[in-house]
């Protein structure tokens, strides 16, 4: 059973990008149902409302004005029905949870239910003045067409809108209202009303969507990963073999540091901290992968291609401890013990794409450079120094910064040696020479 459940499974079904799709497209579909029940909710209320208005107009302004009032029993007891109708809607819509199956078949049956309830209105004052009032029925249904704008699909807006016109020429058939001038220009104004509302509720709902989605992709996933899914779509997240360059930091001794702190105090100061960095290495075009207690990970070159993955890295190792002497200033004056940091990096060949099932989702990378990368951030303790790159990377960077070759280290898992180089500044950009022009005598 197992063996013929998964031959039967089409290729690329099985892969994280085809579950993480799969989550996505789950997703997709309950935001459409939580904003498709708000739209009904809103729906609900301007119901009651518009009911309040009829009943109002229909007894208390036509007495105003000293029109005679219909007092139909039929219509009256149509009126209770609907209104009977409209409380119940709304109160079931109120306890309702949204759910993408309810959110799609719901909307036909309210629908139906208020041209129903226009049509027989209008029929029966028909029947007791002689007279189709066409232009309240046309008023009262491009309303209700308009309800749709608000609903889970452009399908809604489709039988709606094919719903109003189907119930205005039912009535000018049977009232002997047929004009076909008359009757064709009616359709074409719900045409065009049709038309404009369903590319409506297309665009607010491709607008939505894109808001919500990269809002909660945002918040489990790389700044740079949620934008390229939402540009791109899952698939450009397939896995890929390409050069990057890895960073690693670690706060020196933050274990002894924390045991004689509170854990609240502990959870803040690393938020402070990684709030920081993490600002330096999105301003470098860089991706801050995870956090590893005390510890960051982060890399350039993934998910878009940098040709400067190097050069942008080694920056924004610097300005990370740049940043760190402004901190430790801070900390000074509140009494604080000042921070120390490692730094590492590395470049490498890794292969990047994302991992995990359907609920849980990763963008990381996985390679040797990894490894080294966190083994260079290490030998920053038996080196002396807080910032360590690999010969890797100093080659890469095109020789636009200052530090020093401290040698060869051996690293843990590896047969060959790294050489290793401090990172002390930026190279000094070349200085132009201006000669004054000889002035005449």
């Amino acid at each position: 059973m197992i063996q013929r459940i998964w031959t039967s499974r089409k290729p690329g079904t099985g892969t994280t990008v085809a579950r993480f799709e799969a989550a996505a497209r789950d997703n997709e579909e309950q935001v459409l149902a939580v904003g498709a029940l708000r739209g009904e909710r809103r729906v609900g209320w301007v119901r009651l409302a518009l009911i309040g208005l009829l009943a109002l107009s229909q007894t208390g302004i036509t007495r105003l004005f000293g029109e005679a009032m219909i007092l139909d029993p039929i219509r009256m007891w149509v009126g209770r029905v609907y209104m009977a109708f409209a409380v119940a809607t709304f109160i079931y819509l109120i306890r309702q949870k949204p759910t993408p199956r309810r959110s799609f078949w719901w909307p036909f049956f309210t629908m139906t239910v208020d041209i129903c309830f226009l049509v027989a209105m209008s029929w029966r004052s028909y029947q007791l003045n002689g007279v189709f009032d066409g232009a309240m029925f046309t008023a009262c249904s491009a309303v209700l067409v308009t309800f749709s704008v608000m609903r889970y699909s452009r399908l809604h807006v489709l039988v709606s809108t094919m719903l109003g016109a189907a119930g205005y020429m039912l009535l000018c058939w049977v009232t002997g209202n047929h004009s076909a001038g008359r009757v064709s220009f009616v359709l074409g104004c719900f045409i065009a009303l049709g038309l404009l509302l369903a590319e409506t509720n297309r665009a607010v709902r491709g607008m939505f969507l894109e808001l919500r989605g990269l809002d909660n992709l945002s918040r489990f996933l790389p700044r740079q990963v949620a934008d390229r899914i939402v540009k791109n779509g899952e698939t450009s997240l397939m896995p890929v073999q390409r050069e990057v360059t890895i960073l690693f930091s670690d706060i020196r001794d933050f274990t002894t540091l924390s045991e004689t702190l509170p854990p609240q105090v502990v959870l803040a100061l690393l938020d402070d901290y990684f709030g920081h960095m993490t600002h330096i290495v999105l301003e470098r075009q860089g991706m801050v992968n995870k956090f590893l207690g005390d510890g960051m990970m982060a890399c350039w070159g993934v998910p878009e291609h940098t040709e400067d993955h190097a050069e942008q890295a080694m920056r924004a190792a610097l300005d990370m401890r740049a940043k760190l002497v402004e901190l430790n200033a801070w900390r000074r004056q509140r009494g604080e013990p000042e921070l120390r940091i490692g730094i590492g990096l590395h470049t490498g060949v890794v292969a990047a794409g994302m991992l995990g099932g359907t609920r849980q989702h990763e963008y990381t990378v996985i390679g040797d450079a990894v490894n080294v990368a966190s083994r260079v951030e290490g030998l920053t303790k038996v080196v002396g120094t807080d910032i360590l790159v690999s010969e890797s990377t100093w080659k890469r960077s095109g020789g636009r910064f200052q530090g020093e070759r401290v040698g060869e280290e051996r690293v843990k898992g590896r047969q060959e040696a790294v050489v290793l180089y401090t990172l002390k500044g930026r190279e000094p950009a070349p200085s132009t020479v201006f000669q004054a022009e000889p002035t005449g005598t």
